[in-house]
């Protein structure tokens, strides 16, 4: 049997999406769901509580502020999505003996036979196996249209994005494989690209499922929260060792001229797909982001120098808080 984890914050607002996702989950092996919500009000909360009483699941509620009781002596400053996965972790080793953790997030509908997938080719019962990862496909079809006219194959995508940033879309851990795991407080946008260093440098493999699941990821146009979110990879990337591009300085300045050229097409393809007003907008908006990010990263590698192993910060952090607790 396995446990269900979602980390959530005003999934209400994803309306029949997040019901779908509940209702999609049915096909996994689970009497258990931890939600730990940080939203602010309770209507997340009861759309889940309706769904559990409705299939008779019981339902752990908690939110990122319960870290404090379960991890004392954890750096916490705010509430992030580090925080949260890490208050579902805890919480699952300390009160399930099940050999799997499940995270499923609020935007992303398991696709049926999903399950099946992973018994059908009895993945957990190699005990070498530690994660379990369902591609995450995109509903919205520009990334795979855009993809496919530079031909660059879309399934190969996705997969390499998930070996270099990891993914909790649909992902199913082994409890031997996360045991131990401290993910940094700060790590907003990557916490889930920690998990996934986490099991393969401590040397479990990691398995694909290609059924996945239908991502619904909403449609970004807000300049200002993207290039927030930006800035947390950057740092990210020079203090943790997650980095999503070459560290070589050559082609990161040859790399600038990719976002520029590369527009006409970009936009031509958002335009057939979103229509002009809001394809030719998205399209600037994307190539600006790009443009701006490269700069920022070429900046900082020349500033800091090469990006570090993430296998050889994650041993290192354990090795201290080893070292702390005794």
């Amino acid at each position: 049997m396995i446990v269900l984890s979602m980390i959530t914050r005003d999934s209400h607002k994803l309306g029949d999406i997040f019901t779908r996702v509940l209702e999609s989950t049915l096909q996994v092996p689970y009497d258990s769901i931890i939600l730990v919500d940080d939203s602010g009000t309770e209507d997340t909360r009861k759309i889940v509580r309706e769904f559990t009483n409705a299939h008779n699941k019981e339902l752990i509620i908690a939110s990122s502020s319960d870290i404090r009781s379960l991890r004392p002596g954890y750096r916490f400053e705010r509430p992030t999505r580090a925080v949260a996965r890490q208050v579902a972790i805890d919480l699952f080793m300390q009160n399930f003996g099940n050999e799997g953790l499940m995270f499923v997030d609020d935007d992303a509908v398991l696709n049926p036979g999903w399950w099946e997938w992973v018994d059908k080719h009895a993945v957990l019962y190699d005990g070498k196996v530690g994660e379990v990862w369902g591609i995450n496909w995109d509903a919205d079809p520009f990334r795979k249209t855009f993809l496919e006219s530079v031909n660059i194959d879309y399934v190969e995508y996705l997969t390499q994005k998930f070996q270099v940033r990891g993914g909790t879309h649909d992902t199913l851990y082994r409890r031997k494989a996360i045991n131990g795991v401290v993910i940094p407080w700060e790590l907003h946008v990557y916490e889930d690209a920690w998990l996934h260093h986490w099991v393969v440098c401590k040397g479990w493999e990691s398995v694909i499922n290609p059924v996945g699941v239908t991502h619904y990821s909403p449609f970004r146009t807000d300049i200002k929260a993207e290039r927030r979110q930006l800035e947390l990879a950057i740092q990210a990337a020079f203090k943790y060792g997650i980095a999503e591009y070459d560290p070589s300085i050559i082609k990161q300045i040859l790399g600038l001229l990719r976002p520029i050229l590369g527009t006409p097409l970009f936009a031509v393809v958002s335009v057939r797909t979103y229509g002009f007003a809001k394809g030719f907008s998205y399209a600037l908006k994307r190539q600006y982001l790009k443009l701006w990010f490269r700069w920022q990263v070429l900046r900082n590698t020349i500033k800091y120098g090469r990006v570090l192993d993430i296998c050889v910060v994650l041993h290192s952090l354990e090795q201290g808080a080893s070292a702390q607790a005794h």
